[in-house]
């Protein structure tokens, strides 16, 4: 992660006299008369030309990359330089004029004021919008609209300085870049989310600023007395891909311009799933890292390492011999609002429910009772953490709720709940019991908490596979109790069993269809 790329450097030669002209093509030639034609005239003219046996192009503003290797970095056409003359005052040249736009390896800047004779003469870069040669800003919101694009370098506070050697309006120079630069290749190690994911965008929060405008005087990167700076870069992206389980640029490269120094770094990764619509972030830390002049590091990050995937979770009718996709796990829904037509709909089924009035015997006999179920509703602490973000079948899923151990729950009982046995309960109403004292966020120590996401459940109508019950986009988790409803709710049938459920405003035991989809198991 901290490995330190090659120097981004630049040569150009600095054409001013009619007789220092190379031959070159012949389109080439013809830029080289209009010089000579504008010389004559009085009108200084900076040739900047990369030279034909160096495998590099170091030139500027816009960048190709080779991880491990240099940076081909090439000219826009928006580029001006600033040229000190005799007297030592710079002078803005006009817009840079390409020798071969396909390329961009190639240009002449041209000046209309200034003299330049002497040897020695200074140049800078302040970036594609600079107005001065002593100021460079380096912008704390920066944009890339294409992977692996550094067309963005030249507006994001790119900037370098050179000494132009020769005489009489003869010069050569060598750009030094003074910036530093970022390249984030992060990788998704679940091929199946990696596919539904994007990049939207990355923010890089350090612990002393690194964007603002930077004094350039004496041609390093300082701090100007009164100028307000940021410790935070975002790099806002258009839904770059995330899926490769490699580093690579092609699929994913994105670049940030930060000024020099050595950083603790905290890297933020925004991702979205365009099916869920779920967007979340993924925090990563790098500590000490050197951040030199011109020069680009590498960052790798797995993006996924912490999104937990609960695509092995399942679903089922209540206490059914097996699971509602069991067959049918590659049509399985995972996008809320979505349903297959192979959800179980005869008793003859496997996948069918347990139709007595007796506890579990089959799938649900795992499932806590519902004497438990109440302990975990009013004396769990439930927290609901709304930035947890996990996968299931391919897609991202954000939330869930974070409950004591049983073991950390004093009192915790399978036989009552306070006074009442609750698996004898015959009016269903009785066991509605509602605790809408949630706590937002994580806990400050998990040790004694277990955390279970909030993974929806598929109806019994349809099998569509829904969020909640009232509100089907607001999330929910929902789990099955081991234990029967005693109450037959006018239907002449044992067809209603225990459940509870959980989210961001509460968390509650009530009686559901059997029917329904609900998973097992609570995680703890």
């Amino acid at each position: 992660m901290n490995k330190s790329m090659k120097q981004l450097t630049q040569f150009a030669a600095c054409a001013i006299a009619a007789l220092s002209v190379v031959a070159c093509s012949s389109e080439d030639s013809a830029q080289q008369d209009n010089a000579k034609q504008n010389t004559a005239k009085g009108v200084a003219t900076f040739d900047g030309s990369q030279p034909s046996n160096d495998t590099r192009a170091l030139t500027r503003t816009t960048a190709t990359y080779t991880l491990g290797g240099d940076a081909k970095v090439f000219w826009s056409s928006a580029d001006k330089i600033f040229v000190q003359d005799d007297a030592n005052t710079f002078h803005q040249s006009n817009a840079a004029n390409l020798y071969n736009p396909s390329n961009k390896a190639k240009a002449i800047f041209s000046l209309a004021s200034g003299s330049f004779t002497l040897n020695n003469r200074e140049v800078r870069y302040t970036g594609e919008n600079g107005t001065d040669a002593n100021t460079v800003t380096i912008a704390s919101t920066q944009t890339q609209t294409t992977a692996n694009d550094f067309s963005h370098l030249g507006t994001s506070g790119d900037c370098g300085t050179a000494t132009a050697t020769g005489s009489n309006g003869n010069y050569t120079f060598t750009l030094n870049h003074k910036a530093s630069y970022l390249c984030f290749v992060p990788r998704c190690m679940n091929t199946d989310l990696g596919p539904n994911i994007k990049l939207t965008k990355i923010k890089v929060t350090a612990d002393q600023p690194i964007a603002g405008k930077y004094d350039f005087s004496t041609g390093s990167l300082t701090q100007k007395a009164g100028e307000t700076y940021s410790n935070t870069v975002t790099l806002n992206t258009s839904d770059f891909s995330l899926n490769t389980t490699t580093s690579s640029l092609a699929t994913n490269g994105a670049y940030m311009v930060v000024a020099p120094g050595t950083y603790n770094f905290t890297i933020t990764y925004t991702i979205k799933d365009p099916a869920t619509n779920v967007e979340g972030d993924i925090v990563k830390t790098v500590l000490s890292y050197n951040c030199q002049e011109g020069k680009i590091n590498d960052i790798t990050a797995w993006i996924d390492k912490d999104i937990r995937d609960y695509s092995n979770r399942k679903y089922y009718m209540w206490d059914a011999k097996k699971d509602c996709w069991y067959g049918y796990e590659s049509v399985q829904p995972s996008v809320i609002l979505t349903t297959n037509p192979n959800y179980p709909k005869t008793a003859t089924d496997i996948r069918w429910y347990n139709p007595t009035a007796g506890n579990a015997t089959n799938s649900s006999a795992i499932c806590h009772n519902i004497n438990e179920l109440i302990w975990y509703t009013m004396k769990g602490d439930p927290h609901w953490d709304g930035t947890s973000l996990w996968s299931l079948k391919g897609h991202l899923h954000i939330g869930g709720m974070w409950l004591l151990k049983h073991s950390a729950i004093t009192g915790f009982s399978t036989e009552k709940y306070g006074t009442k046995d609750y698996r004898l309960e015959t009016n269903g109403a009785n066991v509605r019991i509602n605790n809408t004292h949630v706590t937002a966020g994580k806990p400050a120590n998990t040790t004694n908490y277990f955390y279970t996401p909030a993974t929806g459940y598929y109806d019994r109508t349809d099998g569509t596979y829904r969020g909640s019950g009232d509100n089907p986009l607001y999330v929910q988790g929902y789990v099955w109790s081991s234990t029967t409803s005693l109450d037959q709710n006018g239907s002449g049938s044992y067809s209603l069993a225990y459940y509870m459920a959980f989210g961001s405003g509460g968390i509650y035991t009530n009686f559901m269809w059997k029917s329904t989809g609900f998973p097992n198991s609570l995680d703890d």
